[in-house]
C-alpha cells in the first residue's frame, strides 16, 4: 500500500474504530517486544486479535510499525518521571535515584528499548534531507526532565549556565544509548553498567561542584 493509500484509509471512515485498532496494534507490538521478540506484522496482528489482511493496511512493513513506535516514547517513559516524584538526598543521592531506576526499567525490557532506538535512528535517517523546520522531532525531553528533577538542589550553588551544562553531561551518563554502549562496546553486566552510569553521574556532579567554587583568578 503506498503512503498516500494508507494516509486515506487511515483518515476515512469509522474514526473510532480505527483508532482502537491502530492502538491494539501497537500495544501488541510492544508486548511482544517486551517479551524478546521482533514480530512480524501476521504476528502482531494474531496478539492484536484482527486479521493481517487489516493489520497491514494500517502497517504495510514491521518498519512502519517500529517507527510509529519512536513517535510513543513519551508515553513508554511515564513510569520514569514518577520516579522524580519521590527523590530525597542530596543531588548525588538524587541522580543516583533517577539513574537506578531508569536502568532497571530499560534493563527489564531491553529488547523493546532497543526497538525503540532503532525506530529512532531510522526516523533520523528518513529526515536527513529535509530542511530543519520539516523534520518531525526524534527524541523526547524525559530524559533532560529528569536529570533536572534531581540536580535541581545545585541551583543555590551553580550559575544557571553550570547548572544546564552539568544537566546535559548527566543526560549523557543514563538511558538507552549508554545502557548500548556498555553491553556491547564494554561487555559489563546490567549491574556493573549501572553502578557504572552512577558513578559516571557523581563525578560530573564533583566536578562541576569543584569547578564552580574554585578560587577566581585575579
Amino acid at each position: 500500500m503506498s503512503v498516500s493509500r494508507q494516509e486515506k484509509f487511515l483518515t476515512s471512515g469509522r474514526q473510532n474504530q480505527k483508532t482502537r485498532t491502530r492502538e491494539a496494534l501497537l500495544e501488541a507490538a510492544i508486548a511482544l517486544a517486551k517479551d524478546g521478540r521482533s514480530p512480524s506484522i501476521p504476528e502482531v496482528a494474531e496478539a492484536a486479535r484482527v486479521s493481517p489482511a487489516t493489520a497491514y493496511r494500517y502497517f504495510p512493513n514491521p518498519q512502519s510499525l517500529w517507527a510509529e513506535l519512536a513517535t510513543r516514547e513519551q508515553t513508554l517513559r511515564g513510569d520514569f518521571l514518577k520516579v522524580v516524584d519521590n527523590l530525597t538526598g542530596d543531588a548525588e543521592q538524587r541522580i543516583e535515584t533517577v539513574i537506578r531506576s531508569t536502568a532497571a526499567m530499560q534493563f527489564a525490557d531491553e529488547f523493546l528499548w532497543r526497538t525503540v532506538l532503532r525506530a529512532i535512528l531510522d526516523r533520523w535517517f528518513e529526515q536527513a534531507e529535509l530542511p530543519e523546520s520539516d523534520r518531525v522531532p526524534t527524541r523526547g525531553t524525559t530524559r533532560l526532565r529528569m536529570a533536572r528533577a534531581a540536580l535541581e538542589p545545585l541551583s543555590e550553588r551553580l550559575t544557571p549556565a553550570q547548572l544546564d551544562r552539568l544537566i546535559d553531561a548527566a543526560a549523557l551518563v543514563f538511558g538507552i544509548e549508554p545502557l548500548v554502549s556498555t553491553q556491547d562496546v564494554l561487555g559489563l553486566s546490567p549491574e556493573a553498567a549501572t553502578d557504572l552510569m552512577v558513578w559516571s553521574a557523581r563525578a560530573l556532579v564533583r566536578a562541576a561542584l569543584a569547578e564552580a567554587e574554585a578560587p577566581q583568578a585575579d
